[in-house]
């Protein structure tokens, strides 16, 4: 009977414990963002063509002790209207308990790259647990100074122009009544008419950028006639095209015509443009 009753006893001991282990509500891995100068932050406005450094820590939950089994990086790049525009997802295979990833990252230059960004870091372990971080985060673009280039653009007798055809415009005739020059967009380009003011107010490439944006709503012109090709002179005129994706601003400041060439009449419309 002693012996009867140490077993009971025993049995019920063994059923007291195992209803109070405590069940593991929580068993994925543990995974963290490294903060400090210099390392991205969620929520941080970061330049474009600027290092920093991204830091994750990853560990294996304290509780299952289960080990590390594969480290993901995924990113997408959107632009201001919300479309992504770049991609980019990886996954490393790991082990034992701790995982540390540290690399120094760049968002490099690319056209309309001036949005925003996600970071998603997600570590998984050997029973399938996976826990992840995200980071949000702005793309800015330094404003980069604009530096005016010379040009001449020339036209001998009956022959196109030349000189203006990277900028989307062609200039093939002259007019018949006045004697002015003809500049017309090409085919797939915008020509617009500015000021002397925004000339001069246009120092950056994002001031740029915001004088040809819709709201800017400049006048568009199907041809321009200001320049003489009848005589000499001097001019302020401020023209703008759109082509192949560019935005160039053009500053035309004089006018030169030679008839004395054995070629014919030589016209020629000297500027800068930006």
């Amino acid at each position: 009977m002693k012996k009867l009753a140490l077993a009971l006893v025993c049995l019920l001991s063994v059923a007291f414990f195992a209803s109070c282990t405590p069940e593991i509500t929580n068993p994925e891995p543990s995974i963290a963002v490294k903060t400090g100068e210099g390392y991205i932050s969620d929520g941080a406005i970061l330049n474009l063509d600027t290092e920093y450094k991204l830091g994750i820590m990853a560990a294996s939950n304290t509780q299952t002790m289960k080990e590390l089994a594969n480290f993901r990086m995924e990113v997408k790049i959107f632009s201001m209207e919300g479309l992504e525009v770049d991609s980019y997802d990886s996954t490393w295979l790991i082990n034992g308990s701790e995982f540390e990833y540290e690399e120094t990252w760049s968002f490099g230059e690319a056209k309309d790259l001036v949005g925003t960004a996600t970071i998603t870091a997600t570590v998984t372990d050997v029973a399938g647990k996976f826990n992840s971080v995200k980071l949000d985060i702005s793309l800015n673009q330094p404003a980069q100074d604009l530096e005016p280039v010379d040009f001449t653009w020339v036209r001998v007798s009956g022959n196109p122009g030349e000189g203006l055809e990277e900028l989307g415009l062609k200039w093939e005739r002259n007019g018949s009544k006045e004697d002015f020059a003809v500049l017309e967009p090409m085919e797939g380009a915008i020509l617009y008419g500015f000021t002397s003011d925004d000339w001069g107010e246009t120092v950056t490439d994002l001031d740029k950028a915001q004088l040809f944006s819709p709201e800017s709503m400049h006048v568009t012109m199907d041809k321009f006639t200001g320049v003489s090709a009848w005589s000499d002179k001097d001019y302020d005129f401020v023209l703008g095209t759109v082509y192949n994706g560019e935005y160039n601003l053009i500053h035309i400041t004089r006018g030169e015509v030679d008839n004395n060439g054995a070629a014919g009449t030589t016209v020629k419309i000297l500027g800068q443009v930006k």
